[in-house]
């Protein structure tokens, strides 16, 4: 447990000393500024999945994202006023791999997996600055995949195991903003938590750059981990990889 926590530590605090930013530093003019950004994550998901009966490894890299991938859904709702900021993360995705029981077999193990993941977060600005500013973050993160493992053996389809669940973990986390030119904007969030899981823990860049007043072009790479092992079901996977948004403010 010490070890898997070390790495999401040391995430956690190296984003003390990156630069980020979200938006254009703002002023306490009173009124609510709110931004939301679909984005699509082509991240590669790795880990172990499934029942007590029936528990498999997926290793799907980025490059199997569009094979596997049958639907995926994200976007980013974020909105502050004066040092206060409200964000909410969302992502449901459903993807499927297919894989041989053993090497020379013509029977294959067949692993869906549906994963809605939300996010809500409130924050407070500790460091305002004309550069960008560092919030402070604390929300949670509700979990609800639904796993499906079946074998395609000669005789037909089998399923092994399925089911679902739904846990809650409570994060905290730091995310710094930073403007190194004027249409240019970087940042950098981290954050760890645990509750319904043993540990989850998520790390992320990101540049946008504004096309006009309204709009930005967002591109981020992101890494979300978690190791749920509790009622028969395993979730011991993360998800790691390059997303492009539309930032839309209004």
């Amino acid at each position: 447990m010490c070890a898997r926590l070390g790495l999401p530590i040391v995430v956690l605090c190296s984003t003390l000393v990156l630069p980020g930013r979200s938006a254009l530093a703002q002023e306490d003019d009173g009124r609510w500024h709110t931004s939301l950004t679909p984005y699509v994550w082509l991240a590669g998901i790795n880990g172990r999945v499934g029942f007590a009966d029936g528990i498999a490894n997926i290793d799907l890299g980025v490059g199997d994202v569009l094979d596997k991938v049958d639907i995926s859904v994200r976007a980013l709702l974020e909105t502050r006023r004066g040092l206060w900021l409200a964000r909410l993360d969302a992502t449901f995705v459903a993807m499927s791999d297919e894989r041989a029981l053993e090497e020379g077999s013509e029977s294959e193990v067949i692993v869906e997996l549906e994963q809605t993941v939300l996010q809500p977060e409130l924050g407070y600005t500790v460091l305002q600055a004309d550069w960008g500013g560092i919030d402070l973050v604390a929300g949670g993160r509700y979990w609800h995949p639904k796993v499906d493992v079946s074998a395609d053996a000669e005789t037909g389809s089998v399923d092994v195991a399925s089911g679902s669940r739904s846990w809650f973990d409570a994060t905290g986390g730091v995310l710094l903003r930073y403007q190194p030119a004027e249409r240019w904007h970087l940042v950098a969030k981290g954050d760890v938590g645990a509750g319904g899981s043993k540990l989850t823990w998520q790390a992320l860049g990101s540049l946008g750059f504004d096309v006009s007043s309204c709009c930005s072009l967002v591109g981020m790479y992101r890494h979300l981990d978690v190791d749920y092992d509790r009622d028969a079901m395993v979730s011991d996977t993360y998800m790691s990889g390059v997303a492009l948004g539309f930032e839309i403010r209004f």
